[in-house]
């Protein structure tokens, strides 16, 4: 059942993308919106947004305001190869409210402060997958194994030139320390990078931090770092969130304590 609401009402919506790998470049026709929040850590001020990208286990939540004519639909469309495809969409009745001010901050989380200067570094680089390919000797399950080995068992797909999980971790951390993670990726496909147990901000070339979060969407051929505080003890895995990839090689984990 379609929903319809007054032409200046201010809803909260939370968009999860539950997709196994699609990447979804959203806009906004006849509404006003602000992202409030990204995989459910708050923003420390509310961002107008005309478009959005929402990776794989992505979450974002946001303020918007209705902004179209009665008798007009307010639509959040999903950008395709073929064209701009409502993916939410109501419909404007009723009688019209006053326009409100930009929204307020959200209430903070307590969050563990980044001690960049110390911090260890731990690079990690995608390779693999279809017109790239994997280097001539990739390790997995501790033996290492020729390219055309590993595609016959279903592995396409690397970090640091390793398939999958090994007995080792990726990352092992000392409660409480700051690591910081440069990321390439030399496939030739996205990869929406997930860190389970802890949240990370984004190390920006010269301009500080990006907001919290726990997922980062990287392109291909394109570098970006996160640094994390190690603050949640276990042993957490660390991989591409497209299932795929993840299942044939780009799964990989990490050691706090």
């Amino acid at each position: 059942m379609r929903r319809s609401y007054p032409r200046g009402t201010r809803l909260r919506l939370r968009l999860v993308n539950a997709a196994t790998a699609r990447v979804f470049r959203l806009v906004f026709q006849g509404m006003k919106a602000w992202t409030v929040a990204l995989d459910a850590m708050p923003v420390e001020r509310p961002e107008r947004v005309e478009q959005l990208e929402l990776g794989p286990a992505q979450r974002a939540d946001l303020i918007v305001d209705i902004t179209a004519e009665t008798g007009e639909e307010a639509i959040i469309g999903s950008v395709e190869r073929d064209g701009t495809y409502a993916t939410v969409a109501v419909s404007v009745d009723g009688a019209e409210q006053a326009v409100r001010e930009a929204p307020q901050a959200l209430p903070p989380n307590d969050l563990p402060v980044l001690a960049l200067k110390d911090a260890r570094q731990v690079p990690l680089v995608m390779q693999g997958g279809a017109r790239r390919g994997l280097p001539e000797r990739v390790v997995w399950k501790g033996s290492k194994m020729e390219a055309r080995a590993l595609y016959e068992a279903g592995q396409f797909w690397a970090f640091n030139g390793q398939a999958g999980m090994d007995r080792a971790p990726l990352i092992e951390a000392a409660l409480g320390e700051t690591v910081r993670v440069p990321m390439e990726n030399r496939t030739a496909f996205s990869h929406s990078m997930h860190l389970h147990g802890q949240h990370f901000r984004e190390v920006l070339p010269g301009i500080g931090l990006g907001p919290w979060r726990d997922t980062l969407v990287i392109h291909p051929d394109e570098s970006r770092e996160i640094a994390f505080v190690a603050e949640n003890p276990g042993d957490w895995m660390f991989h591409c969130h497209m299932a795929a990839h993840q299942m044939s090689g780009m799964m990989n984990w990490i050691r706090v304590g």
